[in-house]
């Protein structure tokens, strides 16, 4: 059988954390396409209205900008999305209280209703962050980060990856339906998985 050619348009062995930290501005807008959607999902969920959230994604990042070297991967459990999530809702809650202090308009976002709607003990009006939320949350970003990098790879080496990966089929099977060995189909599962940890540094371990 053909082999398949496992290539990668990728150019640098430093993951996108690495050269956010770096202050790489390339990496920064990768970082920003690939996280901001779910901390607009997590204002939303909170109630925020869409002009609401989207001005929480900025402070958040905004923070996010000038504390990136806070964050530590170095303990069970501890991800990017834990450590965004806490500045999100420190965020959320000083932008409701800043709208809370501001005349509503009719039709417009009651901070004061929503500040009100959290229970008592709490400092967030964002939802208890249960398993399938998390879950969710991952492969919503799992799905972005295989969009951003799907073009770096030759299509064969992508369908082998996503053959097995996605499909759930054997290495055998997946060769036999690309015309490949398995040897490359595994080879190829395992150079887009390498991709996808460095794009997603401080998620998995």
């Amino acid at each position: 059988m053909p082999e398949a050619t496992v290539t990668s348009q990728w150019s640098t062995s430093s993951d996108l954390l690495s050269r956010v930290r770096e202050r790489d501005q390339a990496a920064w807008a990768r970082f920003v396409a690939l996280y901001a959607p779910l901390v607009y999902g997590w204002c939303r969920r909170a109630g925020a209205s869409p002009a609401d959230a989207a001005d929480v994604v900025q402070d958040v990042f905004a923070k996010v900008f000038t504390a990136i070297e806070q964050f530590r991967h170095d303990r069970a459990g501890d991800t990017l999305r834990g450590w965004l999530r806490v500045i999100c809702r420190n965020k959320l809650v000083d932008h409701l209280r800043k709208r809370a202090d501001e005349p509503t308009p009719t039709g417009g976002t009651d901070a004061k209703a929503r500040l009100a709607e959290v229970p008592a003990g709490s400092e967030s009006p964002l939802p208890e962050d249960d398993e399938p939320s998390q879950a969710g949350d991952r492969a919503a970003l799992v799905r972005r980060a295989a969009d951003m990098v799907r073009n770096e790879f030759e299509p064969r080496t992508w369908q082998a990856f996503w053959a097995m990966a996605v499909d759930g089929l054997t290495a055998a099977d997946a060769a036999e339906k690309l015309g490949i060995s398995a040897g490359a189909v595994r080879q190829a599962k395992y150079a887009v998985s390498r991709r996808l940890r460095e794009e997603l540094a401080g998620e998995f371990d």
